[in-house]
């Protein structure tokens, strides 16, 4: 974090320039990005695992269907 008033770079966990001691900004907390899981894994490999999972079923029903 930048001292505000001479422009020093500070460590994020000082309250005080480290320069000309005025006192510094609170940091805002950075929001973590949550992550949607199902039984540990994301949601998105569920989806790959269930399209693995139904595309020889689904190509064995549309074969005969195709004239294979």
């Amino acid at each position: 974090m930048d001292c505000p008033n001479c422009g020093t770079w500070n460590p994020d966990d000082k309250h005080v320039c480290w320069r000309c001691q005025t006192d510094l900004p609170i940091p805002e907390p950075k929001k973590e990005r949550r992550n949607l899981k199902l039984f540990g894994l994301p949601v998105w490999a569920w989806v790959v695992v269930a399209i693995l999972l139904l595309f020889p079923m689904l190509s064995q029903c549309a074969g005969p269907l195709l004239g294979q």
